[in-house]
């Protein structure tokens, strides 16, 4: 996919990819709720605080998409449908393929995918808590 004004500013691409480390770092960090660093874990040094909050990454993103939409817009009316058919189209095959390996990662391991499949149903209308998703 690619933008449908096709503009692209490469200045921010590096902001875009301190963002995405920052996620992928507390994910990678935090892959269980014990480790390998548990969710309590302080890191020593305060710097490495920003390294421990997913958070962080999570804000830059949404401060980063507000100031693109802002600039691209430049006081332009949107038109929502193709927005929003655009944004599907580029989100929904990648969470239809996640939400198919999970399936088949539950199957091979003999869990029941009957509660899997209502879990993945309610969450598209009562999104899951931080508990109760085990974290």
């Amino acid at each position: 996919m690619k933008s449908s004004t096709g503009e692209h500013y490469p200045a921010l691409d590096h902001v875009r990819g301190l963002a995405a480390f920052l996620v992928f770092t507390w994910h990678f960090l935090h892959a269980s709720p014990e480790g390998p660093v548990p969710y309590d874990f302080v890191p020593a040094l305060p710097i490495f605080s920003v390294l421990d909050e997913g958070h962080t990454g999570v804000s830059l993103f949404m401060a980063l998409s507000g100031y693109l939409f802002a600039k691209l817009l430049g006081g332009k009316q949107i038109n929502y449908l193709p927005f929003f058919a655009n944004r599907a189209l580029r989100l929904l095959p990648l969470l239809l393929a996640m939400l198919c390996i999970e399936a088949c990662r539950r199957y091979v391991a003999g869990q029941s995918l009957d509660g899997y499949f209502t879990g993945v149903g309610l969450g598209f209308f009562f999104p899951p808590s931080r508990m109760a998703a085990g974290r």
